[in-house]
């Protein structure tokens, strides 16, 4: 779950209030904190809880707290590592350039076929015909495209491109084409 504060700066939580499990992505921001929609506890920047608005005078604990994920905002995307991951390290990302981020995909083909078949010898991005384009794998046979691209670029072609890309990598894979 991503959200702003006041400030511009980007967070990552977990989507998942500590109180209840509703999800965070419902709640809102007040008072530069990110507050759950539905009995309104409050996280700072940092994950703990702030103010719980059914006990106004209670200092909460600092044991009641959301899961944080380490957050870099570089090239017209938003990079992210799991709890259980390193931050990202700028020097492994792409260059920071002026990008817009305009699309994503799901491809029903493992990451190391994304990877081989585009020749990709990064753990997670690449450039190719002047396009940023980041994977992931949420699931063993799922992979996540993003696509960026620079201002001022066809964004309609763009995503044609990057649907073209995920058919090929699926026919590919499945045998029925070459990339």
């Amino acid at each position: 779950m991503l959200w702003r504060d006041e400030g511009g700066i980007l967070h990552a939580f977990e989507d998942r209030c500590p109180h209840r499990g509703v999800r965070l992505s419902l709640g809102f921001v007040r008072d530069n904190r990110l507050a759950c929609l539905y009995h309104g506890w409050q996280f700072d920047g940092d994950g703990a809880c702030r103010h719980i608005p059914a006990h106004p005078a209670l200092k909460p604990p600092s044991t009641i707290r959301t899961r944080l994920f380490s957050v870099i905002e570089r090239a017209g995307m938003i990079w992210l590592a799991r709890e259980d991951e390193a931050p990202p390290a700028t020097a492994l990302l792409p260059a920071e350039t002026r990008r817009v981020g305009i699309r994503s995909l799901a491809v029903e083909v493992g990451i190391a076929t994304v990877r081989s078949v585009l020749s990709c010898d990064r753990a997670f991005w690449l450039e190719r015909d002047g396009r940023l384009i980041a994977f992931h794998a949420p699931e063993p046979a799922i992979s996540m495209l993003h696509l960026a691209i620079a201002p001022g670029e066809d964004r309609k072609e763009a995503s044609s491109w990057l649907s073209h890309l995920r058919d090929a990598l699926e026919d590919h894979a499945s045998g029925r084409d070459a990339c």
